[in-house]
Parts: structure tokens; C-alpha cells; sequence
């Protein structure tokens, strides 16, 4: 009857700790249940107002800062620039922005051509100060070419060509401006380059 009693008393005992363990872990979950809509709300506040911001910032960036000026909003002609002597042509390339502001800088690539090819060596580049140019729709930047007279070097190390092209790529831009002109003669060997170019200046050196 003793041991009878007492495996009663242990029953009972398990049975209420057991119910203790499972009400301790009800209120845990209630607890979670009810902090993770809370979270999740905070969370979702937070990311909305980080990406408002980030777009805010791509606004800011987008209306204020200019790229590079394209070759399809650019129009290119050549100028007499400081004419000529001593066996060279000093003709000045200009650049005209017909499209949005644009920012140029640097050298512009110059070669000749035939027959849509390109003539021996492109332009060498001369020093020159070299400035960061914003060009407003309808203004232009221009660059100082010095094109040797083909005539001056040997035919053999020339190899004297007809050019009937210009070839003018902006900067930083891998489409070219072609202007159709049969006033200059290309040496054929790359190894005699003729045509020479400074870096590029506001306005149209006029």
C-alpha cells in the first residue's frame, strides 16, 4: 500500500511538472507570435525609407551630372584654323553639340581615309593643356590639327594615298564622324604618321 502511495505521488509530480513545461513553452510562442508582426513592420518601414532615399539620390545624380558627349548628338566640320605653311596644313576640327549638355575632354582620334579605310597612321597626339569642357546645346569645342604635306617625304617611305575622308572619333566614343574631303594626301605606311593634334578648346578658335 506504501509503494502504491508513493508511485501515485511521483505520478502526479511528473504530470504537473510535465504541464508546467508545456504552459512555459505556450507563452513562449505567444511571446514570438506576437514581437514577429512588429519586426516585420519595422523592417518594412526601414526598407521603404532606404529606398526612397536611394531614389531620391538617382534623381539628384540623373539631373545634375552630364556624361560624355555622344557621337550621334555631335556634328563635325573643319575650319581653316590657322592655315597654312612650311609644308603643313594647320586646319581646326569643330565639334558642335546638338543635343543635351555634354561634358568633352581629352583628344579627339583623327585619321584619313579612302574609300571608307583608314590611310597609314591616325593623328599623334601633341601636349597641350587639357581641360574638361561642358558644351551646352549649340556650342562647340574645337581641336588644332597640323596635316604634313605628303609631298614632303619620299614616295617610297609614304606611299602617297588620296584621302576622301576625315575620320573624327569624340572622346571617349567608339562611333566616328566622317567629313567627305579630298583636300589632304595620307602616307600609306603607318610608319609615317602626318597628321598631328592638340587637345580640344571651348568655342571654334575663331
Amino acid at each position: 500500500m506504501t509503494a502504491l502511495a508513493m508511485s501515485w505521488g511521483l505520478a502526479a509530480c511528473g504530470s504537473a511538472s510535465s504541464a508546467g513545461s508545456s504552459a512555459s513553452g505556450g507563452d513562449t510562442s505567444s511571446s514570438m507570435t506576437s514581437a514577429s508582426p512588429s519586426s516585420s513592420g519595422a523592417s518594412s518601414s526601414s526598407s521603404t525609407s532606404s529606398q526612397g532615399t536611394s531614389d531620391s539620390s538617382n534623381s539628384s545624380s540623373t539631373t545634375t551630372t552630364q556624361g560624355s558627349c555622344g557621337t550621334g548628338q555631335l556634328s563635325a566640320t573643319i575650319s581653316q584654323g590657322s592655315g597654312g605653311g612650311a609644308g603643313s596644313m594647320y586646319p581646326y576640327i569643330v565639334l558642335t553639340n546638338n543635343g543635351n549638355t555634354c561634358k568633352m575632354d581629352g583628344y579627339p582620334g583623327v585619321s584619313l581615309a579612302v574609300a571608307g579605310k583608314q590611310i597609314g597612321a591616325a593623328a599623334v597626339r601633341d601636349s597641350g593643356s587639357l581641360k574638361t569642357l561642358t558644351v551646352q546645346r549649340g556650342q562647340s569645342a574645337y581641336a588644332q590639327l597640323q596635316i604634313t604635306e605628303a609631298g614632303n617625304f619620299s614616295a617610297s617611305s609614304c606611299k602617297p594615298t588620296q584621302a576622301d575622308s576625315l575620320v573624327i572619333y569624340p572622346p571617349n566614343q567608339k562611333s566616328p564622324i566622317t567629313i567627305a574631303t579630298k583636300n589632304y594626301t595620307g602616307c600609306a605606311n603607318s610608319a609615317t604618321p602626318i597628321i598631328h593634334v592638340k587637345p580640344l578648346q571651348a568655342g571654334t578658335g575663331q
